[in-house]
């Protein structure tokens, strides 16, 4: 069968009418074959804006993301429909860097319009295989989704790529110290790296995020840092948290 979005919407509010937990699940599950692949996105679209509205959304992209939970369980059923369309332009623009620019400014203004869809094409575009795509996403995931975006961008501050775990780092420590608290521990281990540029970086963020707990090793680092950069930027950061612990 096709279904508008519309109808698929209202069947998924009935369904949470009727059904919780499992049962819940289930009755999604039944929905997604009978709707069929052509409407995987429709369907992508109505459970996610679903979690927004009812302040779920968190727990169901860090769900997705990890390939289990709820969500995951709903959309897995789907898995011969092909990738996200939107998501696909985006990347395609990113990569085309100033040639794309136009073209990624009307992409991200139908984000903007958006949340619901916005929520799937990031998500999409968090898995991407291009580094590019991936750091793009911290910034409007944040701009768009504001704190529900926590969980998708603090799972970006394990990506493989630095500039995806600094763009994500970046997003984390504007969300405020509620957000980023969970990146702390990660960001001590990385004033520990042989990295200078990623001892420099930590040093930073963590200076931003008011955490008082580094101050010791960031102080130990403005006396002992070969490079002037990195004594410098420790001395700040280290200004900065003795300020917060006052």
């Amino acid at each position: 069968m096709t279904a508008t979005r519309e109808e698929i919407g209202a069947r998924i509010d009935a369904l949470a009418a009727a059904y919780e937990g499992d049962e819940f699940v289930a009755a999604v599950a039944r929905l997604a074959d009978e709707v069929g692949p052509d409407a995987k996105h429709a369907l992508q679209e109505a459970l996610l804006e679903r979690a927004a509205a009812e302040e779920e959304f968190q727990e169901a992209i860090r769900q997705r993301a990890a390939a289990k939970g709820w969500t995951r369980r709903m959309l897995g059923r789907l898995d011969h429909a092909q990738q996200d369309e939107q998501a696909t332009r985006v990347a395609a623009a990113i990569q085309a860097g100033a040639d794309g620019s136009a073209d990624l400014e009307g992409e991200l203004e139908s984000l903007r319009r958006n949340r619901g869809r916005a929520a799937v094409v990031l998500d999409e575009l968090s898995r991407n295989p291009e580094a590019a795509a991936r750091a793009w996403v911290p910034g409007p995931a944040v701009e768009i989704l504001g704190e529900d975006a926590s969980r998708l961008v603090l799972s970006l501050t394990r990506d493989k790529a630095r500039e995806v775990r600094e763009a994500a780092i970046t997003a984390l420590v504007s969300l405020g110290p509620d957000a980023v608290r969970p990146a702390l521990p990660y960001l001590r281990r990385r004033l520990r790296s042989k990295d200078v540029t990623e001892r420099v970086s930590a040093m930073r963020s963590l200076g931003e995020a008011g955490d008082t707990e580094a101050l010791a090793a960031i102080e130990e680092r403005a006396t002992s840092a070969e490079a002037t950069d990195e004594r410098q930027e420790a001395a700040a950061a280290a200004a900065i948290l003795r300020a917060v612990g006052t």
